[in-house]
């Protein structure tokens, strides 16, 4: 192993790069992080808690560790603006900063489908934070379960902020076919109106045809 004076410990190239770190959440679940996961990590400044753990973990843990990784990104992009990223580490791509964060399936099965959609939803963003002036679980929800999963978020989101159809909402939706159905109605009465004065102008100028 070397060390260097930026306190960095690089393997040799002949040597496995093994995992060096086990990071545990509440949960039993363990995950480890390589070698240069953990140099890049702490060239990031990343709280070891904010590493992913293989666990599921609640949806406020989730969303403290993507609010983690963008900054994270931010982060690095400055350092590598200024030339100060560690010469002894390579470049890491968007993916390898996820990767400290959150694992390949959870990203595109969870996170990719809810967080990233909350710039629209701020009162979603305080619940996720914790923070005391969000509303209650029936006022943002609908409901009032004991606890929220991805499955949940994931269907809030893609029904714009509810998790379940209220009574108005329901009647909108019925309500748009009529409403379509009596424009179409009213549109195609205009064109019969239309074609007939057409055809009427059209008899009027053949008749004053034959007269002359």
């Amino acid at each position: 192993m070397l060390s260097t004076n930026t306190g960095l410990v690089v393997a040799n190239t002949s040597q496995f790069v093994a995992p060096v770190a086990l990071v545990q959440s509440h949960g039993p679940v363990k995950m480890a992080l390589t070698t240069e996961q953990i140099q890049m990590a702490n060239a990031l400044d990343v709280s070891p808690e904010m590493y992913r753990t293989g666990n599921a973990g609640t949806l406020q843990e989730n969303y403290a560790r993507y609010l983690c990784f963008l900054e994270t990104e931010a982060r690095f992009a400055q350092l590598w603006k200024d030339g100060t990223w560690p010469v002894i580490l390579q470049k890491p791509s968007g993916t390898d900063i996820q990767r400290l964060f959150v694992g390949r399936s959870s990203w595109h099965d969870s996170w990719s489908k809810t967080f990233p959609l909350l710039n629209k939803h701020p009162e979603m963003q305080k619940w996720l934070q914790d923070d005391p002036d969000c509303l209650s679980d029936v006022e943002l929800w609908g409901s009032n379960l004991k606890t929220y999963h991805f499955p949940e978020l994931i269907a809030w989101v893609q029904r714009g902020g509810l998790l379940k159809k209220t009574k108005k909402a329901v009647m909108k939706v019925a309500s748009e076919p009529a409403s379509m159905l009596a424009a179409s109605t009213s549109k195609q009465m205009t064109s019969s109106k239309k074609a007939a004065a057409v055809k009427k102008s059209t008899s009027a100028k053949a008749g004053n045809s034959g007269r002359k």
